[in-house]
């Protein structure tokens, strides 16, 4: 199959982490179950008597933090959503440092690969800084990675993955090139940085989401055959 890349050089990948290198979905979710339980059982969340359904929480992963945690609580309780990510942020940390997150099978091989064709690898997450330097030291994703950032932990006004996509792309000094996501905020990420879109179905997001995307994926594995 031919791709708009076939005929160009790539300079970069861009990837997202959960739901594209990490797989998030057990433990990430088990982590923010038991975050309300604990804020429920210390009397923060009035009115609440459990956690959300586990769906729920899935269909969050990939948003960035305001958004995620104030979608999973109703009205009265928004004002908690960054109490709410702080908790979960504990949990997530808690669990990954002892083995109960794993990246997806191959996700390494497939870094060692692009990296030694020698294209510039970057992370992008809508994930807090805590949560990505311990996702990123636990598996010593540094050793692939030219640049990394995140949008944090509070909503900060222009700070978001298409922005901070662009950012990536100016400190590598790179203009042509691909990004590997999930969700739409990855989609949306591309578009604006004239990046193509590599969906990753396998992940978290739902089909209308990958509608842009030039490439589709059902494993990580398949990125580097996608690539050449």
């Amino acid at each position: 199959m031919s791709y708009p890349w076939s005929t160009t050089s790539p300079e970069v990948v861009v990837f997202d982490m959960d739901g594209t290198l990490l797989n998030s979905g057990d433990f990430g979710v088990l982590a923010i179950t038991r975050a309300f339980e604990a804020l429920i059982a210390a009397g923060r969340l009035p009115g609440l008597s459990a956690p959300p359904a586990t769906q729920l929480i899935r269909d969050q992963i990939g948003k960035p933090p305001a958004v995620f945690y104030a979608e999973l609580l109703p009205e009265s309780l928004k004002h908690a959503a960054h109490e709410l990510h702080l908790e979960s942020t504990v949990h997530e940390r808690e669990f990954l440092t002892k083995g109960m997150g794993h990246l997806f099978e191959g996700a390494l091989d497939v870094l060692d690969a692009l990296k030694q064709s020698g294209l510039k690898l970057a992370l992008v997450s809508n994930c807090s800084q805590p949560y990505m330097d311990c996702v990123v030291d636990v598996f010593g994703l540094d050793r692939w990675l030219d640049h990394r950032d995140c949008v944090g932990d509070k909503s900060i006004a222009g700070r978001n993955k298409s922005a901070l996509v662009g950012k990536a792309l100016q400190a590598l000094n790179v203009s042509k090139g691909l990004m590997v996501g999930d969700r739409f905020h990855d989609a949306e990420a591309a578009q604006a940085n004239g990046l193509w879109f590599i969906g990753c179905t396998y992940g978290y997001g739902q089909v209308h989401e990958f509608e842009t995307a030039h490439a589709l994926i059902g494993d990580i594995r398949e990125l580097p055959g996608v690539l050449t």
